[in-house]
């Protein structure tokens, strides 16, 4: 009789999979994050006031701002030192677990900084064309095509930026990448709101 082997994959491996890619996606998410938190109380507290002068210093193109006010000087300082050091602590913690994302292993210093330059280059890409379009600073184009088409951009104009370092760079896998792209939309819409209640951004 010829006996056909099934190999029997546990659930459990498939679960434990599971729970190291979002365990991975999440500390992917964690430097951007921390920076963006950072922001938020040192906005509300009215620290580092005199860095609130906007990234293009007021300069027009056209009769409207090059970028606008939401882009601001102290937005950009407070990134490139918190995510650098968050960064720098998830390197450490790396080399002891697998939890965090492997690509964390990498030097620190310099994949912080350039992490960070092009999620915060997306912003501005975006802001940028918002401009051009005539869409007010944290404004929408409410009701209709290009207000939803501009609301998806707000949410994820970093994150495409800065994954494309982290996919071709560093070769971050695909799977690690998808889930922390949507662990990063629903982080970005809870701080959004978050901010927005504390009277920090216009609705």
């Amino acid at each position: 009789m010829l006996c056909t082997k099934i190999l029997v994959v546990p659930a459990s491996f498939s679960v434990l999979h599971l729970g190291l890619v979002i365990a991975q996606a999440f500390t992917l998410m964690l430097p951007i994050t921390f920076s963006g938190l950072t922001l938020i109380v040192c906005m509300r507290k009215g620290w580092l006031a005199k860095l609130d002068v906007p990234l293009d210093a007021g300069l027009q193109l056209r009769g409207a701002p090059l970028i606008g006010r939401s882009k601001s000087v102290r937005s950009l300082v407070i990134y490139l030192i918190v995510a650098p050091v968050v960064t720098a602590v998830l390197h450490l913690i790396s080399l002891q677990t697998d939890l965090v994302a492997p690509v964390y292993k990498a030097n620190p210093w310099v994949l912080g900084p350039l992490v960070t330059t092009a999620y915060l280059l997306g912003e501005i890409i975006n802001s940028f064309i918002k401009r051009r379009l005539g869409i007010a600073t944290s404004g929408q184009v409410v009701g209709s095509g290009a207000g939803r088409i501009q609301a998806i951009f707000d949410n994820i104009d970093g994150m495409l930026t800065s994954g494309l370092v982290f996919i071709f760079i560093y070769g971050v896998p695909t799977e690690v990448l998808i889930a922390s792209f949507v662990l990063a939309i629903v982080t970005h819409l809870s701080t959004d709101a978050l901010m927005r209640r504390l009277h920090l951004k216009r609705k």
